[in-house]
């Protein structure tokens, strides 16, 4: 047996009165919160007597307690007179008067404090097993308090916030709130994540998540009785603005039915497109927020399912960047807040817009700037091409403020092509507004900085340095230089002169044109790897790995249920259907969809089955009249009771999800978002599943 010398024995006796106290201290902790658990309890009771109606808050107050609550301490010693301590902070101990400190009490006193504070001495003396087995203990009750799911936001997040003054928020959008369903189902394994604008911890110990979709009612709305929505404000920390899609009945819920429901589900789309993530890139529309964002018409004569033009293997509308990613790259957006105040000088390529197609023209895009005194750079020339590779519109700009430097080995201009030049960046904006379709694709190489230079916005957008990518990285991208030598084997960019627009252009294009004759991860090595991955795990290990791989390190079983005041729409029907088609046989059903009369109906249902399914979604829609002058209070009051009502449906680490959908006065919507964890509540029940004995 290993022997210790002195010191270290003295060192380990330490350690062991610190572990004890720190699980007498623990001790403690759990009976003051079980105690106020327990008080609370019985308050919210006493309180459904007269309103029938819980939260499900464990409400803490911070107010002193009254001294009349207090039990009075037993006193030892004779205390000063109350008039010397009137003022005085209330002491451990009660104070002896001096005369008593001098006489034979005292003496008695200390032989009294001797003896407790020996037997405290021998009350903390460990054996070795003991020691073990608390450390133990304590180290279980770590991990259990450590495993809880939280989300927090990060800076595009708060940005959101409902707490930024209005000038200053930048909202996020219905594809931020889609990544994070996928993160609370699939956890990290999930193809998108949604930390551009949130973190969420322990996304795998989530019970279930339920959300509530409320079509019809606005941020508008919302901030114009936010007072009165008492339980709603209770319950939700976390208050965001959102863009949503154009208000159509059902639009929401549509969106909404993209996650991948369930396993099953998710397996198919990997043996059809070869990995998650390349599956999701097909299967999303980049133009659902768009359409909300720019003025974009609705074209009742254009085809959805129209031929791919001679040459595509895809549709090219799959290559166009969503909202999303263009706020993420900065590109120029007519959204409000800070985005507005940024771009209040840009303009529209077009007054009004089409729906895009996946026949609509593509033009490549480049300009060339020098810089100015105001010290950034401004635009000096414009090159743009259209897909028989001819150059439809060529110019030189003279800019605003006076050039110093024309960074010629860039720019290729000089000040001997420039002398002449009168024409301004206004005039360029009414041309190309002229000479673009309505529909237009616009394809470059970074084209956020060509739009900037130009001061002009445009919803449809190809981007070759987002739809190529040779390091496997996403933010790494490789240059228009790079790019063209290595998949059309062109030199472009090596003219001493500095850099011809049109060049670059015409290289933008072409290589759209050939990713476009092969296919989505052509070029793409961040899909490539992938569905590399994918095939090689199914050539090594069959279809049990598929299936573990496919599992989302979950052990429960990943059912789906989507409720809705009125029909469901087509479309998410034919989802569910996908879905239902690929089920495992001889199991549960794993989606599951409930068509009602009422909104009240709707939530009853939910209130019955959310515990049962992993991710409820409840649709309920509201009408232009429920929010005229004389409705209003009453619609936001029943809205705000079934908030709460379905609150107290969701379990312990459930996160409940409230989506206000828009209307057609307000295309902003509200995403309050919040995990029900009770500190009080989840403190009493870790403390009676894992008491510290000691």
């Amino acid at each position: 047996m290993k022997t210790f010398s002195s010191k270290q024995e003295e060192r380990k006796e330490k350690k062991k009165k610190k572990l004890l106290a720190l699980a007498k201290l623990v001790q403690l902790n759990d009976n003051d919160r079980r105690e106020t658990a327990t008080n609370q309890v019985v308050s919210e009771t006493c309180e459904t007597t007269t309103k029938n109606d819980d939260d499900g808050f464990v409400k803490v107050t911070h107010k002193k307690k009254s001294a009349k609550l207090m039990p009075p301490k037993p006193q030892t010693g004779k205390v000063i007179s109350d008039v010397a301590v009137e003022d005085e902070p209330q002491t451990k101990r009660p104070k002896l008067t001096k005369s008593e400190s001098t006489d034979g009490s005292a003496s008695d006193s200390s032989q009294v404090s001797s003896t407790t504070e020996e037997q405290q001495r021998l009350k903390l003396q460990l054996t070795e097993e003991q020691y073990k087995e608390l450390r133990r203990q304590l180290r279980q009750r770590k991990r259990e308090l450590e495993n809880v799911p939280i989300l927090r936001l990060r800076e595009f997040g708060q940005r959101a916030s409902l707490e930024m003054p209005q000038g200053q928020r930048t909202p996020i959008f219905l594809t931020d709130i889609q990544h994070l369903l996928m993160s609370a189902l699939i956890g990290k394994k999930s193809p998108c994540s949604p930390d551009r604008w949130c973190f969420l911890e322990k996304p795998l110990r989530l019970s279930h998540s339920v959300v509530l979709i409320l079509e019809g009612l606005s941020l508008y709305h919302y901030l114009s009785n936010e007072s009165k929505f008492t339980k709603t404000n209770e319950i939700f920390q976390t208050r965001l603005e959102v863009v949503l899609p154009p208000l159509k009945e059902g639009s929401i819920i549509e969106e909404m039915a993209q996650v991948p429901l369930t396993n099953v589900q998710a397996h198919k789309l990997i043996e059809q497109h070869g990995s998650l993530e390349l599956a999701v890139e097909m299967t999303k529309d980049p133009t659902l927020i768009v359409k909300t964002i720019f003025p974009i018409s609705e074209d009742t004569t254009a085809t959805k399912k129209s031929k791919l033009p001679v040459g595509d293997k895809f549709p090219r509308t799959k290559l166009l960047l969503s909202a999303l990613q263009m706020v993420d790259e900065g590109y120029p957006m007519p959204l409000r807040g800070e985005l507005s105040n940024r771009f209040k000088e840009y303009v529209f390529t077009k007054d009004k817009y089409k729906p895009v197609t996946d026949n609509s023209p593509m033009f490549g895009v480049d300009c060339e700037m020098c810089r100015t005194v105001i010290g950034q750079n401004e635009l000096t020339r414009v090159s743009i091409v259209n897909e028989d590779l001819e150059t439809v519109y060529e110019t030189l700009v003279m800019p605003t403020n006076k050039i110093v430097d024309y960074l010629t080995p860039f720019s290729g201009i000089t000040a001997t092509i420039m002398r002449t030049v009168t024409k301004t960046i206004k005039d360029v904006q009414r041309e190309v507004k002229e000479l673009l379709p309505p529909d237009a694709i616009l394809v470059g190489q970074s084209l956020n900085f060509d739009l900037n230079a130009m001061k002009m916005m445009h919803p449809y957008v190809i981007d070759t340095s987002m739809c190529f990518n040779l390091s496997g990285i996403r933010r790494r991208k490789a240059k228009l230089q790079t790019l063209a030598m290595t998949f059309l084997k062109e030199a472009i960019q090596e003219n001493a002169d500095g850099h011809d627009s049109v060049e670059d252009s015409l290289a933008s294009l072409k290589l759209v044109k050939m990713k476009l004759a092969n296919s989505l991860e052509y070029g793409d090595e961040i899909l490539t790897q992938k569905k590399r991955l994918h095939d090689i795990m199914r050539l090594a290990s069959g279809d049990n790995i598929k299936n573990n791989l496919l599992a989302h390190a979950s052990q429960r079983d990943r059912r789906t249920a989507i409720i809705t005041n009125g029909t469901l729409q087509q479309q998410v029907k034919e989802i569910i259907t996908k879905a239902e088609d690929n089920e495992i046989p001889d199991t549960l059903k794993t989606v599951s969809f409930y068509e009602l009369d009422t909104n009240k109906s709707a939530i009853n249902k939910a209130r019955e089955i959310a515990l049962e399914h992993s991710l409820t979604i409840t649709n309920l829609r509201l009408g232009t009249d429920e929010f005229q002058l004389d409705n209003t209070e009453k619609t936001v009051m029943k809205l705000d009771k079934w908030i709460g009502k379905l609150w107290q449906t969701v379990a312990h680490n459930g996160m409940f999800l409230v989506l206000m959908g828009g209307s057609t006065e307000c295309a902003s919507g509200v995403a309050k978002i919040a995990i029900k964890k009770s500190a009080a509540t989840a403190a009493a029940s870790i403390a009676s599943t894992t008491p510290i004995s000691v």
